[in-house]
């Protein structure tokens, strides 16, 4: 670490602040532990290396294994009890075997070793020289990612928001911080220039940005980026760097409940079994954070919410996604405490979580999977669910659920490019506000507006999404996080940098690993395309994996071209066959298993359902039965909440007589 007399923070007001609200962790002292000893194992490998010539080959497969006897590692957790019912809330002893797989602040897992320049954590180098940097990530986002207006023919903007609710829920690259929790900068105070290395943090992969035509109007040189914090291979071996993840790698809605009891604590009403609200004049909202950092403003009066992530309020659009999740457990909980009133309040509690993470997972395996991959690759892995009330037998102790950190830090970001720029409000004049997404990070107030819940959702589910494309909206590549500032951050550059921070190879390497042929000249993409590409890579084999997925075209029938669909695919294969609770597993591996008749139930859920169940009911009385798909979809016509189109899901085989 730097000298601390050179210490460089981000203060509150300058986008990259933002950021750093995006990717700290919720529970600091935990993960700093944990990094702590990742740490000390990197700079042993690297000492080791030095001294035994140990080549970057023999690293990336794991024949520089070597554990030392005074290795620090966190200790396993012990399990209890392996029957239990219910989900640990931190991930632990999902698998009785490898108790730690999937749990909060592990590691990210592989689909190919990682190229490291060094064989252990320095970003990768050009193919053509191993000693050129790669081009600057804004020097590719400017070049190869315009703002181009392309309205999706079916998926609504719930299916591009509902995306990053998921993503919340398994994934949270974690960056570092100085010790007592600050956020490192890596840029002079002004961000006129990168900081000379004598003052950087080791942690410090800042973006050039001085040639930039839109960022130098503002005097703007440099981009702040931390690299990800580590995390221990499971037995504390040494070899190359293993990102953590913040949250558990399930699909357990932690962005909720949170990933640990430290965190859960404080979002529980601890009444009736029910989460905690802000009860704002006749309506539920969010518990109110009382972190100063959380928002922009929380002075008079302005909103700023809780959740189990704390990552809630980067959108007012994802603040609205937890809000339904939310509501629909009290909502739950609600009705189960009715039924059963002799359940003590932590069973009542336990129960309606069990029953929501169900739903959730149901709704993404039945409509939100299919409409991204396709229905012929949902056959393909195995990934659609059984009808009504019959069981999956998929489970298997051998699969770890973990994230891979191709899924995490590339594929799965594909959302982005169906990002609109602009949201339009409708109101009960029928003029549609139109506000720019920008204006809403940290700034979720407006959910305080009586009707703004219902007018938001109404958009979200009637508004197209943008076409998965080489294209991303302004308002996330120069005005992300700005706040009061005139500019903000730019999303794609960091996307291509967390990507190499993490060590992703280049896409070609993907390619072939999910069948395709490699390509073997830039030609290949096209004209157009290749013209950009020869003036951003010096060669084929240095594009980044996200920007090469994104230049795919769609297969047909899915959002996604065919790598990011391989990669996607894998990875929802890994959350139902690794996750022991998974909610259509049988009795012979799920000891929470539905019965068949709560099964069939669970089955029936829609996402219209709980949008329906879970808005104000002010101005949101009517629905498509698919939320996912845009109302003017033939078919997909919107009506009545009540109708029974829209099914409900009937709570009475949890009453127990």
């Amino acid at each position: 670490m730097s000298n601390k007399k050179h210490r460089t923070v981000v203060t509150r007001g300058q986008p990259t602040f933002g950021h750093y609200q995006s990717v700290r962790s919720v529970n600091t002292t935990k993960s700093t532990e944990v990094s702590m000893n990742a740490f000390h194992n990197l700079f042993a490998m690297q000492a080791l290396k030095e001294r035994q010539s140990i080549s970057d080959e023999e690293i990336s497969l794991g024949l520089g294994h070597v554990v030392l006897e005074d290795s620090p590692c966190p200790p396993q957790p012990k399990c209890k009890n392996v029957h239990s019912k219910y989900r640990t809330v931190d991930g632990t002893c999902n698998n009785v075997l490898h108790p730690t797989w999937g749990a909060v602040r592990t590691a990210t897992e592989r689909l190919l070793p990682p190229h490291y320049s060094d064989g252990i954590w320095a970003p990768r180098k050009s193919t053509l020289d191993k000693n050129l940097q790669l081009k600057s990530a804004r020097h590719i986002s400017s070049n190869l990612l315009p703002d181009r207006h392309r309205p999706h023919s079916h998926a609504t903007l719930w299916t591009m928001q509902f995306g990053q609710f998921i993503s919340h829920d398994i994934a949270s690259s974690v960056t570092l911080t100085f010790s007592n929790g600050s956020a490192i900068s890596c840029c002079t105070e002004d961000g006129s220039s990168l900081l000379p290395p004598e003052m950087n943090h080791f942690a410090c992969l800042p973006i050039e940005i001085h040639f930039d035509e839109f960022y130098t109007q503002f005097h703007q040189g440099c981009m702040n980026f931390v690299r990800s914090t580590l995390a221990p291979n499971h037995d504390c071996s040494l070899g190359y760097a293993k990102q953590m993840n913040g949250v558990t790698h399930t699909l357990d809605l932690s962005q909720v409940y949170g990933s640990d009891a430290e965190t859960l604590g404080p979002l529980r009403e601890w009444f009736g079994g029910r989460m905690k609200m802000f009860h704002d004049f006749g309506r539920d909202l969010l518990p109110l954070s009382d972190d100063k950092n959380d928002c922009i403003t929380m002075e008079q009066g302005s909103a700023c919410f809780k959740s189990g992530d704390g990552h809630a309020n980067q959108m007012v659009s994802l603040v609205a996604v937890h809000m339904i999740f939310t509501r629909e457990h009290n909502r739950v909980a609600g009705i189960l405490s009715s039924m059963n009133p002799h359940w003590t309040e932590e069973l009542v509690f336990l129960e309606a979580r069990k029953i929501v993470v169900a739903e959730f997972q149901h709704i993404i395996y039945n409509e939100w999977l299919p409409l991204i991959i396709g229905e012929e690759t949902m056959k393909e892995f195995s990934l659609t669910p059984k009808p009504h009330n019959e069981y999956s037998f998929s489970y298997d102790q051998f699969v770890n659920p973990s994230l891979t950190a191709e899924f995490g830090v590339a594929a799965f970001r594909f959302g982005h490019s169906n990002v609109d720029g602009h949201i339009k409000i409708p109101t009960f004049s029928g003029v549609d506000e139109i506000v720019a997404i920008s204006e809403l990070m940290f700034h979720p107030a407006r959910m305080r507006i009586k009707q703004f819940f219902d007018r938001l959702l109404n958009a979200l589910t009637s508004q197209p999404m943008q076409e998965t494309d080489p294209s991303i909206s302004k308002m996330l590549t120069k005005y992300l996080f700005r706040g009061g500032q005139p500019f903000g951050m730019d999303l794609a550059s960091l996307n291509i940098q967390r990507g190499r921070d993490h060590g992703l190879r280049s896409y070609n390497d993907y390619r072939q690993l999910v069948g395709l042929p490699k390509i073997q000249n830039i030609q290949e993409f096209g004209p157009k395309v290749a013209e950009h590409l020869s003036n951003t890579y010096a060669h084929v084999d240095d594009i980044d994996l996200w920007i090469g997925g994104l230049m795919e075209t769609p297969e047909v029938g899915a959002l996604v071209g065919h790598t990011f669909k391989e990669i996607i695919a894998d990875q929802f294969s890994r959350f139902k066959r690794g996750d022991r609770y998974f909610y259509e597993h049988s009795p012979a591996t799920n000891p929470g298993h539905f019965t068949p008749e709560q099964l069939s139930e669970i089955k029936k859920v829609t996402m219209s359902r709980l949008i329906c169940d879970n808005s104000d009911h002010i101005e949101l009385l009517t629905q498509a039965p698919n939320a996912f798909i845009r109302p003017d979809v033939p078919g997909n016509e919107p009506i009545e909440c009540h109708s029974s189109v829209i099914p409900f899901v009937d709570l009475m085989p949890w009453k127990e007589f």
